[in-house]
C-alpha cells in the first residue's frame, strides 16, 4: 500500500470532536455563538486518556486570550451553557490560600463521568431561553445614572389644565406646540367665539383681551331722493370720491 493511501482520511494534528447529536439539539440552536465558542474551548481541554471530565476548567483570563472575548462574556457564556444543560459545575471557584484564584471545574454532559454514562442534560431542555437576572447593585447604579442624566437636561414646563381659558372648545390643545416655542406657526389659534383671556397660558399669536369699548361702526347715509337710475349713478360717483361718514 502506498503512503498516499495510508494517510487518506487522517487529520494532521489535534482536533476537537463535536458530536452530531449535540449540534442538532434544540438547546444548541438556542445557544448564543459566544457560548458555543466557549464550549469548544472547554471541549478542547478534555483528554480521553486522562479521563478528566468533571475536572475541566477554563479561567476568564485564559478564555479571553483563547477566544478573543472579554472576561465578562466568558463568565456569562459559562452560565448560559450551564442553563442549557451542556455543562455541570462539579467544583466552585475560590481564592486559594496563596492568593491565586481557582477557576470552577466543569463536567461535560455529553461525555461519561467516571464510571457513569453521559447524562446529556441538553436533551432535557424545557424550552426556557437563557435570561440572566442582573444583581441589585446593577439596578441601583442604573437608576443613579438615569437620575443624574435627568437632572442635567432642561425640561419645558407643561400646563396640565386650561381652566383659565374661556373658550376651550375653540382651541385645539397640543402638548407638542406648548413645548416647542420655536414653532410659533403650529400653536393653536382661536377660530371663533370670545377671545381667550389667558394670553401667556395658551399661545402668543392671535390672542387678545376683550376690548373695553366697542369698535367704530361705519354708517353709510343714503340720499332722500327717488331711486331713479340717474340719482343712483350721481350718488355712487360722489361716494367713491369722498370717504364715508363715521358715526
Amino acid at each position: 500500500m502506498s503512503k498516499r493511501n495510508r494517510d487518506k482520511g487522517k487529520i494532521g494534528g489535534p482536533f476537537v470532536p463535536m458530536l452530531t447529536e449535540t449540534m442538532k439539539s434544540a438547546a444548541w440552536r438556542a445557544t448564543s455563538p459566544h457560548a458555543r465558542i466557549v464550549y469548544i474551548a472547554l471541549k478542547s481541554r478534555y483528554s480521553f486518556d486522562a479521563r478528566n471530565n468533571g475536572r475541566i476548567y477554563l479561567s476568564a483570563r485564559a478564555g479571553a486570550e483563547e477566544t478573543g472575548l472579554d472576561r465578562t462574556r466568558i463568565a456569562r457564556s459559562l452560565r448560559e451553557l450551564q442553563h442549557y444543560g451542556f455543562i455541570v459545575m462539579t467544583e466552585a471557584g475560590c481564592l486559594g490560600l496563596n492568593g491565586r484564584g481557582k477557576a470552577p471545574h466543569w463536567r461535560l454532559t455529553e461525555l461519561g463521568y467516571m464510571h457513569e454514562p453521559a447524562t446529556k442534560d441538553f436533551l432535557k431542555w424545557d424550552g426556557e431561553l437563557f435570561h440572566e437576572q442582573k444583581s441589585p447593585a446593577y439596578y441601583t447604579r442604573r437608576d443613579g445614572r438615569l437620575a443624574k442624566l435627568g437632572a442635567t437636561q432642561k425640561q419645558n414646563p407643561v400646563r396640565t389644565s386650561l381652566t383659565d381659558c374661556q373658550s376651550v372648545t375653540d382651541i385645539t390643545v397640543s402638548e407638542r406646540s406648548r413645548q416647542l416655542p420655536d414653532k410659533e406657526s403650529e400653536r393653536p389659534r382661536h377660530i371663533n367665539g370670545v377671545a381667550c383671556q389667558s394670553v401667556t397660558d395658551i399661545s402668543t399669536i392671535n390672542h387678545s383681551t376683550v376690548p373695553d369699548v366697542a369698535p367704530a361702526t361705519v354708517v353709510f347715509q343714503l340720499p332722500a331722493v327717488r331711486p331713479d337710475s340717474r340719482a343712483v349713478a350721481d350718488y355712487l360717483a360722489a361716494w367713491t370720491a369722498d370717504e364715508p361718514a363715521v358715526a
